[in-house]
C-alpha cells in the first residue's frame, strides 16, 4: 500500500509538471463576463457552467449550486438569498432568464430527485432528440467529513425536457456507473451516426485521478443499447471500458469537434490553475498536442478555480469561448459574490493546433520559403513544410548578423501534421532567419 501511494504520488508530480509547461494565452472575455451577469429573473451565481446549443439557436447553460436573488453595490448577497442545488439559464442573443422552480422568494431546483430531501442533482450535458431536450444529471448524496466537501457520487439520470418549451417531462436512470464506476454526461457529442457519452472514472477507490471514457449509441436514442470502448474496440460488455487518454481530467470536461480533428478542453486536478487543450482525429482519441492554454488569475484571497469546460457554439475570430468556476470561503461568498461565478476567456484555436488556422491568419512572406505562424513569435514558432520537404535534420535560427542563436535536432522538438514547433522563447526580440534543410524562413521575436 506506501509503494502505491509512493507511484501516485511521483504520477501526480508527473501531471503537475507537464501542466505547469506553457504559457497563459488566453485572453478574458469582458463581454460575457458581463453578460452572465445581467437581469434573467434570479440566478446570480453558481458553479457547473455547462451549455448546450438547442436547435434554434439558443443556448441552454446549466448550473450546480446557485443563489437566487439580488446582489447589492458593493457585491454582497442582499438579505433574502437563497441557494438551490441546480439551474438554467436560456439565453436568445443578449436576453437571458432563470428557469427554476418555486417562486423567487422562495425558489426550488430546476430539476429534484426523488429524494430531495438526502440527494440532488447537478447537472452534466445533453442534448435535442427527437423534439425532446435530453439532459444527463448525476444525483449525489450526503457523506461524513469535512462540511463543503462531504457528498459523494450516487448515480446518473436522463432528465427529459419538451422541447423547444424546456418542461419537465420525466426521468430515467442509467445502469452503467453500477457496472463499470464511470460517471457519464460530461459532454454529448453527435459524429458519424453515433451519440458519444464522454465520463470520467477515478483510477481507483483510493486514489481519485479521474480518468477519461466513452461510451456511444447509435444517434436518436440514449436509451438505446450503449457501446463502450475497451481501449482496441467497441463492446456491448460495460465492465470492458478502459479510460481513452494517460492524462488525467478534471471533474467536468468538454470535447467538440473542430474542422477535421476533435479537441478536448479540462483543467488540472484538485483545483489546480491550469487548463489546457487536447487534440486527437478520432474521439475517442489517441489524444497528443497537450497545451496549456490559461493560467487563471486569483483577484481573491482564498479564491480556487476548477473545471474548465468549453463552448464552441461561440466561435469568434477563430477563437474558442472557455469557462471555468471560481469559489472561495462559503461564507465569504455572502460578502463578495464575485467569488463564485463562472469566468470567461478566449483562446486562438492556432494555440490548439497548429492546423486550426485560416488562410488570413498564416500569411507566407514573399521573401521566405516556409510559411511562419505566428510571425511575430512569442514563446513558439511554428513552421509549416511540404511533405516532401519534411526529411531533415535540424532547425538552425540565425540572427541578423548571420550568428547561430538556436540549434534544435528533430528529437528536441514537437513535430506532427507537417508542423514544427521550434521554441523561441529564449530570443531577445528582433529579427531572425530559420533554416530548415535548404529552405529559409524570416520572422520576428516580440
Amino acid at each position: 500500500m506506501l509503494l502505491n501511494r509512493f507511484i501516485f504520488s511521483i504520477l501526480a508530480l508527473f501531471f503537475s509538471a507537464l501542466w505547469i509547461q506553457g504559457n497563459s494565452q488566453g485572453i478574458p472575455d469582458t463581454a460575457f463576463n458581463q453578460l452572465i451577469r445581467v437581469q434573467n429573473g434570479g440566478w446570480i451565481a453558481g458553479d457547473a457552467t455547462f451549455s448546450i446549443h438547442l436547435p434554434d439557436n439558443r443556448t441552454l447553460w446549466l448550473f450546480g449550486d446557485s443563489f437566487i436573488g439580488t446582489v447589492n453595490e458593493d457585491s454582497s448577497l442582499a438579505p433574502g438569498a437563497s441557494m438551490i442545488r441546480n439551474c438554467a439559464i436560456v439565453q436568445q442573443d443578449e436576453i437571458m432568464f432563470a428557469l427554476y422552480n418555486g417562486t423567487f422568494g422562495e425558489p426550488e431546483d430546476f430539476v429534484s430527485t426523488n429524494y430531495p430531501d438526502s440527494t440532488w442533482f447537478w447537472p452534466e450535458h445533453g442534448m435535442v432528440e427527437n423534439d425532446t431536450l435530453k439532459i444527463i444529471f448525476s444525483e449525489f448524496g450526503k457523506t461524513d467529513g469535512t462540511p463543503g466537501w462531504n457528498f459523494e457520487y450516487l448515480n446518473a439520470w436522463i432528465i427529459y425536457l419538451s422541447y423547444p418549451g424546456l418542461e419537465y417531462i420525466n426521468q430515467v436512470k442509467l445502469p452503467y456507473f453500477e457496472e463499470n464506476g464511470v460517471m457519464y454526461g460530461d459532454r454529448l457529442l453527435e459524429h458519424d451516426g453515433y451519440t458519444y457519452i464522454f465520463g470520467r472514472k477515478p483510477v481507483s477507490p483510493d486514489y481519485n485521478i479521474p480518468m477519461p471514457h466513452i461510451a456511444r449509441v447509435p444517434s436518436g436514442d440514449l436509451l438505446s443499447e450503449w457501446e463502450f470502448y475497451d481501449g482496441n474496440y467497441w463492446t456491448s460488455n460495460s465492465s470492458s471500458s478502459k479510460k481513452i487518454s494517460d492524462q488525467p481530467v478534471s471533474q467536468q470536461y468538454g470535447v467538440f469537434k473542430y474542422q477535421d480533428k476533435f479537441v478536448m478542453i479540462t483543467q488540472e486536478i484538485w483545483l489546480g490553475r491550469h487548463i489546457y487543450s487536447m487534440v486527437s482525429n478520432q474521439p475517442y482519441g489517441p489524444w497528443s498536442n497537450l497545451e496549456v492554454i490559461y493560467i487563471t488569475p486569483l483577484p481573491f484571497e482564498d479564491m480556487f478555480t476548477y473545471n474548465a469546460y468549453p463552448h464552441s457554439q461561440f466561435n469568434d475570430n477563430n477563437e474558442l469561448l472557455v469557462s471555468y468556476n471560481s469559489n472561495g470561503n462559503f461564507f465569504e461568498i455572502f460578502n463578495n459574490i464575485e467569488l463564485y461565478r463562472p469566468r470567461f476567456f478566449r483562446i486562438p484555436y492556432s494555440t490548439i493546433h497548429p492546423s486550426f488556422t485560416s488562410s488570413d491568419i498564416i500569411e507566407q512572406d514573399e521573401r521566405s520559403e516556409l510559411t511562419l505562424y505566428p510571425n511575430p513569435s512569442d514563446n513558439s514558432l511554428y513552421v509549416r513544410i511540404p511533405d516532401t520537404e519534411a526529411a531533415f535534420e535540424e532547425v538552425v535560427l540565425y540572427n541578423t548578423r548571420s550568428e547561430k542563436v538556436g540549434v534544435f535536432t528533430i528529437s528536441g522538438i514537437s513535430y506532427n501534421d507537417n508542423y514544427i514547433k521550434v521554441p523561441t522563447e529564449s530570443l531577445a526580440a528582433g529579427f531572425y532567419i530559420i533554416n530548415i534543410g535548404n529552405r529559409f524562413g524570416r520572422f520576428i521575436h516580440k
